[in-house]
């Protein structure tokens, strides 16, 4: 099959969504699929394939076409690129499958899956926003959500209810779980944006560092000057600030580090978690991080809420000091991650994909699309 990935903005930043994307096209490509990717805008340091390869660390490197040189200038010119160049672009190539990450106000023959990797958080979910997620997640084309949670959260929010659970997925050959004596008493937290709560963790091993001198903290991320004030003098020597990583040194820091400290306020479905327990490494995270993933007591320890930096600090310290323990939970996080390979993440794709095309598609869009603007002045009248 010819099979088209897009996103609205660029697949060139190492962020989740673009890991996913280029981890699904080496998926389906090793399956014998044709597959193209394309981003909304691109820069010229990343045009070359090869570099894409280091960028994400993976063995396939699909086609990549971008819409756009250089950056959007509003979201307004983004929404008039996609209408005219996407549009084109589909047209002239006509895939037989469609996946959007996030919607892209695109209409192509065959079949047309949009991947919601989590809805708009800090209060910029607006009226607007909902109203256009309303609409376009209704009559683009038929819905995955990458976890229950958030299937359960564009339900209350949008009132959607026909949606597909497919979760992320990525390459578990490429991880090597190494045994605790061969790891540093060490610990990570991954991302400095507001979300990811870094000020929790940096609160917790405080008082980690109490109990175990030689433990470590690592931290990696854009912008962590701002966090650096929050680091108290006496642990000061054992907080490295590693900034933005290359994916295969971040893959090795999964294998050499104890536990991974996840205090989020919101995840969908993390790529954090998931590498991590690829790598056998356990996580302790909050309540934020699906239950399907993240089971308390399994693969890691669950905390809530996700400032309580006192429970984060007392779990990290039970899985440093109890050796039985942390092997239980390292066994469990690398089984967790064999669920969530990538291949097997393919195929579900292809068999929603299946289901989809022996569908009557033009009925389905049709019975969608009459009950499209009933159904949101209903909601909104209800809220008003």
């Amino acid at each position: 099959m010819k099979i088209v990935i897009t996103r609205f903005e660029s697949t060139l930043i190492p962020d989740g969504v673009n890991t996913f994307i280029f981890e699904l096209s080496a998926a389906l490509v090793r399956k014998g699929h044709e597959v193209c990717v394309v981003s909304g805008w691109g820069l010229p340091p990343y045009r070359n394939q090869e570099e894409v390869r280091r960028l994400f660390d993976i063995d396939v490197v699909p086609e990549i076409h971008y819409l756009k040189r250089g950056q959007f200038g509003s979201r307004v010119e983004g929404v008039l690129y996609w209408l005219i160049y996407g549009n084109r672009f589909l047209r002239e190539v006509e895939p037989d499958v469609v996946i959007m990450n996030g919607v892209v106000p695109c209409w192509s023959r065959g079949v047309r899956i949009v991947v919601s990797h989590g809805l708009r958080t800090s209060g910029s979910f607006t009226i607007v926003h909902r109203a256009y997620d309303f609409v376009m997640y209704r009559v683009v084309g038929s819905l995955v959500a990458v976890s229950q949670t958030l299937k359960q959260e564009i339900e209350r929010e949008l009132g959607i209810t026909d949606i597909t659970v497919i979760p992320v997925g990525l390459d578990t050959r490429r991880y090597s779980p190494l045994p605790k004596n061969q790891r540093e008493q060490a610990i990570l937290h991954v991302g400095t944006r507001s979300v990811k709560n870094l000020a929790t963790t940096l609160r917790a091993f405080r008082i980690l560092s109490k109990e175990i001198q030689e433990v470590k903290l690592y931290v990696t991320g854009s912008d962590a000057a701002q966090y650096r004030d929050l680091v108290e003098n006496e642990v000061r020597d054992k907080v490295f600030f590693l900034g933005v990583i290359p994916k295969w040194r971040l893959r090795a820091l999964y294998s050499r580090v104890l536990a991974i400290s996840a205090p989020s306020f919101y995840e969908a479905f993390p790529y954090t978690i998931l590498e991590a327990f690829a790598s056998g490494t356990p996580v302790v995270g909050s309540n934020a991080i699906p239950e399907e993933l993240l089971i308390d007591g399994y693969n890691g320890y669950r905390i809530q809420p996700p400032e309580n930096y006192r429970a984060l600090a007392e779990r990290l310290l039970d899985l440093l000091l109890e050796d039985s323990k942390w092997r239980f939970m390292s066994s469990n996080a690398r089984a967790t991650a064999l669920n969530y390979d990538i291949q097997k993440i393919a195929e579900a794709y292809l068999a929603l994909v299946h289901r989809l095309q022996s569908y009557d598609e033009r009925q389905h869009q049709k019975l969608r699309g009459q009950a499209l603007f009933t159904g949101f002045f209903r909601r909104s009248g209800s809220n008003g």
